[in-house]
């Protein structure tokens, strides 16, 4: 299961006409806790971003799921209103999804939405979709990716004289 967190950062960023301009970004990160968000962030965007930047807030994101594609250019957020009849009263009930699109326009994203959401078994209805402010979206990676902490040799020691 997936714990997702928005991150957004400033820094300071050259125009075409050599002025420094400031710039907000967000992205959003799969992490166990808000300190390992921001810890991947940085070093997910060390190399990406040439200047210094600085995280300048961290949110718990309500995402029940992200559909990526390879060469979208921006993200949507969609709005999905799921009904179910409940088994106790009988009544309709609706449960709310927020889903994560990457496309390429909104035509983009809705078709994706779609596509994503044709295995649920119960009636669906997409009621929005936004253009979101985030720049990418950073999963987490088993087996060696940037998510997995390096333990340092004081931590091994530890760890080995506890067994």
């Amino acid at each position: 299961m997936h714990n997702w967190f928005e991150c957004k950062i400033k820094y300071e960023k050259m125009d075409e006409y050599g002025k420094e301009k400031p710039v907000s970004e967000s992205y959003v990160v799969d992490a166990l806790s808000f300190t390992e968000a921001e810890s991947r962030l940085i070093k997910m965007l060390e190399g990406e971003i040439p200047d210094e930047f600085i995280v300048t807030g961290i949110s718990k994101a309500k995402l029940d799921e992200i559909v990526p594609a390879e060469d979208a250019d921006y993200w949507y957020k969609c709005k999905v209103i799921l009904k179910d009849i409940d088994e106790k009263s009988g009544k309709e009930k609706k449960i709310q999804n927020q889903i994560l699109v990457a496309a390429d326009d909104f035509r983009g994203a809705l078709e994706s939405a779609e596509n994503s959401l044709e295995q649920v078994l119960v009636p669906w209805e997409i009621h929005q979709i936004s253009l979101t402010k985030v720049v990418d979206v950073m999963p987490y990676e088993a087996g060696g990716g940037a998510a997995e902490p390096e333990l340092s040799e004081t931590d091994k020691d530890y760890i080995a004289s506890e067994e």
